[in-house]
């Protein structure tokens, strides 16, 4: 199984989108692109299980400790169909902190996220998401 190249590229605006519509603070929209038993592993430990639950969490964290960081540079690190209508796609992204200077903003963080997503007759919505820092250990 192998999926069609339309498909690849929906998933992948899934993504953008996503991440597009958190760099403007809209909670409402993020916490659409997840089906209707969707769930969201955030990279601060928080389990949400739910779209409206995700909805709140990110209304509270753009409101407050992440409302100024913005999001760049997603790339695709896999992309692989797991079965009919049911796909796995792996990306890492930037986190960057908040600057006078828009070109000079300093990146903070480097998440990694697997993203379980699901076609149906409304598109590709996000299952389940695990996002997560890598941390670096000292030898």
């Amino acid at each position: 199984m192998t999926l069609i190249s339309e498909d690849q590229t929906a998933i992948r605006r899934v993504l953008d989108d996503y991440m597009r519509l958190f760099n403007e603070g809209r909670a409402a929209a993020c916490a659409d692109f997840y089906d209707g038993a969707g769930d969201l592993l955030a990279v601060d430990g928080t389990f949400l299980r739910s779209p409206d639950e995700i909805r709140r969490y990110y209304e509270q964290v753009m409101s407050g400790k992440y409302a100024e960081f913005k999001i760049r540079n997603i790339q695709t690190l896999g992309l692989r169909l797991l079965g009919d209508g049911l796909a796995l796609l792996d990306a890492t992204w930037e986190v960057h902190a908040p600057s006078s200077d828009e070109i000079s903003s300093a990146v903070v963080a480097r998440p990694i996220g697997s993203f379980v997503v699901s076609k149906s007759q409304w598109g590709w919505k996000i299952s389940a998401a695990r996002l997560m820092v890598p941390i670096e250990l000292s030898e």
